[in-house]
């Protein structure tokens, strides 16, 4: 942690002709920041007034919150598709024709980011990101 503090302190030199006098302002202008964030705590955020979300995304309200990008129009869902949202939902109707708005993000509660196949499959397969995997609890109230 220490370290990688001082990594970041070091990357914030401006002046170079008196780097450590910069550096220990740049310090205390840091540790005044953290001190006011931990005094009056609404002051975090990127200062929009979606309670600081990104602009686009929609708050599920349980934690989650699905973020940019999405589709414009629904997109409707093969018959294999359905069948599989029915196993899942036992609860969904029965109706022919369910059609989906496809989101490429999701944060999850722990602040960790899922990505969805849909738009990673679209990028180069170095950009892609692949290391995470979540598990789904379908919850029935």
């Amino acid at each position: 942690m220490l370290e990688h503090t001082i990594s970041n302190l070091g990357e914030e030199i401006k002046q170079h002709s008196n780097p450590f006098a910069n550096l220990s302002q740049r310090g205390i202008r840091c540790t005044c920041v953290n001190a006011l964030m931990a005094i009056i705590p609404d002051l975090e955020g990127n200062g929009s007034s979606g309670g600081g979300l990104p602009c686009g995304s929609k708050d599920l309200e349980n934690g989650c919150v699905l973020l940019c990008a999405q589709d414009k129009h629904p997109q409707h869902l093969h018959e294999c598709e359905i069948e599989a949202l029915r196993r899942f939902l036992p609860t969904l109707s029965e109706t022919d024709g369910i059609s989906i708005h496809r989101w490429a993000r999701l944060r999850i509660p722990t602040g960790q980011i899922c990505y969805s196949a849909w738009k990673e499959l679209l990028k180069p397969l170095e950009r892609r990101q692949t290391a995470c995997n979540i598990k789904v609890h379908l919850r029935l109230l």
